[in-house]
């Protein structure tokens, strides 16, 4: 694995913080935690950028727990990665006054949910650039993919990626909400990219082979799904019959096995809502 483990895991059981380099930490979900996805933080000079998704308000306080632990510098701005539809649970106890950066299209589902920001919105439709004096945080929106509107966020200087749930690393993983054809086309886009150090979703800090590993796996599983419906089975013969032994003993693989079969079944069939 690579970074350092940092003993800052006393004051909160929701991440394991590793450092990447000076500046750059990856914030890890605990099994014994609340948190369910991946973080970062981001040491731009004078304040701190963090960011991840899925974010109660108790990873959101172990997060800037972890951070004060890092340095007193403050936590000026949180980045949301992706958010899903009807999950209004998550993603909104920010406190107040901070800047939460999104993509447009993650900001058009936020606005659908009942509950509403207390803080400064900032949005992109395609590109941000945080820069500081000795590193930058370039966030870039890659389209739906994962859910409706996926950001990845690479700081250059140490060829670090975070990817959030666009992969799983020793993981099957949730297939979310978005496109699933374009999720694949998205995975091919970032596994081009000049980065030594992803940041998943889910999983230990790993390299672009772990990615294509995702990938693969992505791809294998679409397949599969496709072949039943051009075989002309339903729903259910499909959950019976469904086989990829290759990839079977995945973390999670059994877990996640029906809702994902259903949920691509759905959708490559035109089904879905």
């Amino acid at each position: 694995s690579f970074g350092t483990l940092c003993p800052i895991q006393a004051a909160q059981r929701s991440y394991k913080i590793e450092k990447i380099a000076e500046g750059v930490y990856a914030a890890l979900a605990t099994s014994s935690g609340t948190a369910t996805s991946n973080a970062f933080i981001v040491d731009l000079g004078h304040y701190l950028v963090v960011g991840g998704a899925h974010l109660t308000k108790k990873a959101i306080n172990d997060l800037l727990v972890a951070a004060a632990e890092i340095t007193p510098k403050p936590v000026e701005a949180f980045v949301l990665a992706h958010h899903h539809k009807g999950f209004s649970f998550v993603d909104f106890d920010f406190p107040p006054g901070k800047d939460i950066i999104m993509t447009l299209q993650t900001r058009q589902v936020m606005k659908q949910e009942v509950r509403k920001f207390d803080g400064q919105i900032n949005y992109f439709r395609e590109g941000l650039t945080l820069e500081g004096p000795d590193r930058s945080l370039v966030l870039t929106n890659v389209g739906p993919a994962h859910s409706k509107g996926d950001l990845i966020a690479y700081i250059p200087q140490t060829k670090t990626l975070f990817t959030s749930d666009l992969v799983y690393v020793d993981s099957a993983g949730f297939l979310g909400d978005g496109p699933l054809r374009d999720w694949v086309l998205t995975l091919e886009g970032i596994s081009n990219l000049d980065a030594d150090k992803i940041i998943p979703g889910y999983g230990p800090v790993s390299g672009m082979a772990e990615v294509r590993a995702f990938k693969n796996y992505l791809k294998d599983f679409l397949t599969e799904i496709l072949k039943h419906i051009e075989k002309g089975d339903n729903l259910y013969e499909t959950l019976q019959a469904f086989s990829l032994p290759q990839h079977k003993n995945i973390p999670g693989f059994k877990t996640f096995k029906a809702g994902n079969i259903e949920r691509a079944f759905k959708q490559l069939s035109n089904l879905e809502n």
